[in-house]
């Protein structure tokens, strides 16, 4: 493992750590190669489900939405919601079945049992515009080692998170690296799902089941219409951030006592954050970096 700094042009440093190809957060535990290794091994559980994504593109909203369903209850989860990245593998051993394994790692580097037993996996993308404006605000309200003190400007961050490594290296690349793995493994069980359509889907009224039912049928779970209903309108962006807004579990990362794990949930704020000109440069960078991406973005509903 390498510790890397990385400098942004108004002298903000984010440290890495850089090992088999992928930079880290500085929380992932040790070395990171104990850690990924210890995680390879992760016992299998039945009923085990993965929910993976790069950071910053729905990950929580959508583990509340899962959590639902495999239980059968239109409740929110309680407590904090652990990314096998970040947490000892002991703590993942002693949760109950079903469980919900959270990550944001490569396909390379996801325990060896989901790929034995061919759990069923569920990746959540955003549009990379959306991405880097909510990783940006999250980053700055962050009160954890690693991530302490940062106050880089947005045009700052947004060189930074178009041209460089930052954190699981690119969105185009970790994005890439699982359809890659889909199309080398047709027969393995992986549904991406978009955030967009999400928030299209769940937010709308007459659109309230399609999202939910669709992920209820890929896990095989209950589909009693007025449950999917409850489970719709509970999983709702704004009453979800509303639920959250008081769990000390995490609000005790912010700075400011807030969750730093909701904000807006909107599509196309990144037009409330992008100049034309950085509009007109990340466009240059998307429309060479999708190369060999088969995924329908959507920047606005």
């Amino acid at each position: 493992m390498e510790l890397r700094k990385i400098e942004d042009r108004g002298g903000e440093v984010f440290v890495r750590k850089y090992y088999d190809g992928v930079h880290f957060p500085p929380n992932v535990p040790g070395n990171v190669k104990d850690h990924l290794e210890t995680l390879r091994n992760l016992k299998h559980k039945e009923g085990d489900i993965l929910l993976n994504s790069f950071p910053k593109t729905g990950t929580h909203w959508t583990y509340d939405v899962l959590h639902m369903l495999l239980t059968g209850k239109a409740e929110y989860s309680i407590g904090k919601i652990m990314a096998m990245d970040y947490e000892p593998t002991e703590k993942f051993d002693a949760l109950d079945s079903p469980r919900i394994l959270v990550s944001h790692l490569y396909p390379k580097h996801i325990p060896k049992s989901v790929i034995d037993e061919k759990c069923k996996i569920v990746y959540i993308y955003r549009n990379p515009k959306d991405t880097a404006v909510s990783m940006h605000s999250f980053i700055k309200r962050l009160n954890i080692d690693g991530f302490k003190g940062y106050n880089g400007k947005w045009e700052h961050f947004l060189e930074m998170f178009a041209t460089k490594q930052l954190q699981y290296n690119t969105w185009f690349e970790h994005v890439k690296s699982w359809l890659d793995y889909k199309e080398d493994n047709p027969d393995f069980p992986i549904m991406f799902v978009s955030y967009e359509d999400m928030k299209k889907m769940i937010d709308i009224p007459q659109n309230l089941r399609r999202c939910v039912q669709k992920m209820a049928e890929y896990l095989g779970a209950k589909q009693d219409p007025e449950f999917l209903d409850e489970v719709a309108k509970k999983c709702q962006f704004s009453a979800m951030s509303k639920a959250k807004t008081t769990d000390e579990t995490e609000t005790a990362f912010s700075r400011d006592g807030s969750n730093p794990f909701y904000r807006k949930g909107e599509v196309g704020d990144w037009k409330n954050w992008f100049t034309v000109a950085q509009n007109e440069i990340y466009d240059e960078v998307i429309e060479e970096k999708m190369a060999g991406i088969d995924l329908e973005l959507k920047y606005t509903l």
